[in-house]
């Protein structure tokens, strides 16, 4: 079906843009933008008229295509001459749109399209975005009737404009996943772009057991922590390491010097699906990665992630409701680990029969009890009151400080040298989400009763 719907699109938009390019009549609004896909920044122009919005690529020269084939030290440049073709979306389909950050700059746009299909949108300066942005609210009622214009960035958000969403989930009226990715999208987290994309957290540490007791404690990640702070010898390194920065000027301290949620993770746990199969072997010059650093064991996994210096990453929401990230359907050659182990399907633990049941048990474990009780917590750390400042830094939370905004504006360097080792930092060494709210998250209310026998419809 998403074939079919690709297909359909690019049909409407070859028709649409010969009637661009043969009408008398101008845009009303025409800029220079991006439009970013997982890997790709395609550059091009965005043109709004009374009936859609319309993006023209750039078609790219043979000296740029060949430029970009043999440095792929950016992998959004890398990738900004593929698949480049006309898009055309009604603005009568238009569901929503959100203003988003693109290499911690201000300066993006996410359009949701009525069948649930998203687009993101780059531009050369945030004053571009404010003239997109309002253009696109005068065109379309529907976007100030469903509240598209308190869709703003900064802190408080969450307090200022949606104290409804806090109030659902503190209810039960939505699930902690629901609500988990609710936060994601306000935060800028989006599927079109892999370096923020959605994450979500390890929930479950036992991965060794016969059987799974929801009901045990034991089993359960201690969610008031970051991942590089669960193990007693890792809490000591960290906080010597902190530490011992103290008296290095150079740059601010940090706990980490990786980070939970970065395009390569993304890319491991996705390996076995496209297009992030071919993501992957782009980015390792057109070969899988080394068979030991594969996504092969949810437990080896989690012990990495626990125990390793440079690995503290989370998870992503398809480890919670899509059992082919864990399948080698397409019957991929990932060749053998050291331990003479051939990398094929992701190995489960015990409990899981496979990947189904793996996935279901996970998303149970979610939604329990426990975990509701304190989501808060987690919700704190990655985007609420414990993220930045002092409250960071007591909960052992603090990042590598390129991976904040604030700290450094790409527009602002004038060597073309310094921008794009930024950019690449910042592309591949993961990005923190803009501070939601910087007041402790209130915990989720006891569930409410089941209803009595009888009551149900």
């Amino acid at each position: 079906a998403e074939e079919e719907e690709e297909a359909e699109e690019e049909e409407e938009a070859r028709r649409l843009q010969a009637e661009v390019v043969g009408s008398a009549s101008p845009p009303l609004l025409s800029v220079p933008c991006r439009l970013v896909r997982l890997l790709s920044a395609q550059p091009g122009v965005l043109q709004l008229h009374r009936d859609a919005v319309r993006f023209l690529p750039d078609p790219p020269c043979e000296a740029e295509a060949a430029s970009v084939a043999e440095d792929r030290s950016s992998c959004v440049e890398a990738s900004s001459v593929e698949a480049a073709r006309p898009r055309c979306w009604p603005l009568s389909l238009l569901d929503d749109v959100a203003q988003r950050r693109y290499l911690l700059r201000r300066v993006a746009l996410e359009l949701f399209l009525a069948s649930g299909r998203s687009h993101f949108l780059t531009f050369e300066a945030k004053e571009t975005r404010r003239r997109v942005h309002a253009r696109l609210l005068s065109l379309c009622p529907q976007l100030q009737r469903r509240g598209a214009t308190a869709r703003w960035e900064g802190r408080d958000l969450l307090e200022a404009r949606h104290a409804e969403l806090v109030d659902d989930w503190r209810s039960w009226r939505i699930s902690n996943f629901d609500y988990l990715m609710q936060l994601n999208t306000l935060a800028g987290r989006s599927y079109n772009d892999l370096t923020q994309y959605p994450v979500v957290p390890w929930v479950l540490q036992d991965y060794t057991s016969e059987t799974l007791d929801l009901a045990d404690p034991a089993v359960y990640r201690d969610l008031s922590k970051p991942v590089g702070a669960l193990t007693d010898d890792r809490l000591a390194q960290v906080i010597e390491r902190y530490e011992q920065m103290e008296a290095e000027a150079d740059m601010p301290r940090f706990h980490y010097g990786s980070h939970y949620s970065t395009m390569g993770f993304v890319l491991y746990y996705l390996l076995r699906l496209e297009p992030f199969t071919s993501h992957h072997k782009a980015l390792q010059s057109g070969r899988f990665d080394h068979a030991d650093r594969l996504f092969h064991s949810l437990g080896q996994t989690y012990h990495s992630c626990t125990h390793s210096s440079s690995d503290v990453k989370e998870l992503i929401p398809e480890l919670f409701c899509l059992p082919d990230v864990l399948l080698n359907r397409n019957g991929l050659s990932l060749g053998t680990r050291q331990d003479g182990q051939a990398v094929d399907d992701v190995r489960l633990p015990p409990w899981a029969s496979d990947a189904v049941d793996f996935v279901a048990k996970h998303r149970a474990a979610l939604e329990c009890d426990h975990v509701s009780e304190r989501l808060h917590q987690w919700v704190d750390l990655i985007f609420g009151a414990k993220q930045r400042g002092p409250a960071a830094a007591g909960a052992l939370n603090v990042f590598f400080y390129l991976t904040y905004e604030g700290t450094v504006d790409l527009s602002g360097l004038s060597s073309a040298e310094g921008r794009r080792a930024l950019q690449a930092q910042i592309e591949n060494f993961g990005q923190t989400p803009p501070q939601l709210f910087t007041s402790p998250h209130p915990r989720r209310r006891p569930a409410p009763p089941p209803p009595p026998l009888g009551a149900w419809p």
